[in-house]
């Protein structure tokens, strides 16, 4: 897993375009130390200002090739070995990050009109919009037990989300940069960000906790890690607000378990986390 425990942001000054003075400021990381990440954010502050100074942009800065800046919340392991973490991430969600148990989420179809005149009347009736919404779910939901029927020795929790679907495999343990796992991503269509990631980070990834605007509740003040006891007192103050209005509503429900159950020790400790986390409730909405 591509998910480093130190972060630091850092200066540096150097000659930049037209020979005069600039300061470019970078974030490094480190899975060592406080003063690696440190020696790394200068390193990269310096290469993006070589860049600048040479009329390129300093591509390194791109969402996709740098690690995820996100907290460490808790380790979870079996025995000696560490299997998981759960980080939060920008927005302030729990998110349960797997170096080899394989979560898919499947987003349903988006509400759109066939031609102008279904698009009109899809503006103005909620009853087509729902029973349209309801066909996309149905057939999403069809697609992907398709997919196990062609696939017998493939084993998962079928999850229901706000959004779509989601797969826990149950099977074996899965490599996220193999090229059957690009492939089974593909074919269950999958988000091509999500994809992507997986790929790019190294890990499988799945929201243990609600979206804040899904339960009434702003995005946090700032981002981690928060280097001022300022920064921090208002995250905290942001933290307990967000935990009181989500706290015991579920993100997604279990539909239905296909194939074998999970025999793997790790695989059953991924699920009982994932579980006990996002399960939380029988009815109401989910986050």
């Amino acid at each position: 897993m591509r998910i480093p425990r130190y972060w630091a942001r850092q200066d540096y000054t150097g000659v930049g375009r037209n020979g005069k003075s600039q300061t470019i400021s970078a974030w490094g990381w480190s899975v060592l130390s406080q003063t690696d990440a440190q020696a790394h954010a200068v390193a990269r502050a310096k290469s993006a200002l070589d860049k600048l100074a040479a009329g390129d942009h300093p591509s390194d800065y791109d969402y996709l090739e740098r690690p995820l800046r996100e907290e460490i919340v808790e380790n979870i392991s079996v025995g000696d070995e560490e299997i998981a973490l759960i980080t939060r991430n920008r927005y302030g969600a729990l998110v349960l990050n797997c170096a080899d148990v394989c979560f898919v989420d499947v987003d349903f179809p988006p509400v759109r009109g066939r031609g102008l005149v279904d698009g009109f009347l899809l503006a103005f009736s909620a009853a087509r919009r729902r029973a349209r919404m309801q066909a996309g779910e149905q057939s999403t939901l069809e697609k992907v037990r398709a997919w196990a029927r062609n696939h017998p020795g493939r084993s998962f929790r079928l999850y229901r989300t706000a959004a779509g679907l989601r797969l826990l495999f149950t099977d074996r343990l899965y490599d996220p940069t193999a090229g059957e796992t690009g492939t089974l991503l593909a074919e269950l269509e999958s988000d091509e960000l999500y994809r992507r990631l997986t790929l790019k980070q190294e890990s499988f990834r799945a929201r243990l906790t609600a979206k804040p605007w899904r339960c009434g509740c702003s995005q946090p003040p700032n981002r981690y890690p928060r280097e001022t006891p300022k920064t921090q007192e208002m995250f905290a103050q942001w933290l307990a607000t967000y935990e009181a209005q989500a706290g015991g509503r579920a993100v997604c429900r279990l539909v239905e378990a296909i194939g074998e159950p999970a025999r793997h020790e790790g695989i059953r400790t991924v699920v009982e986390v994932h579980d006990q986390y996002t399960c939380t409730q029988e009815a109401g909405e989910l986050v």
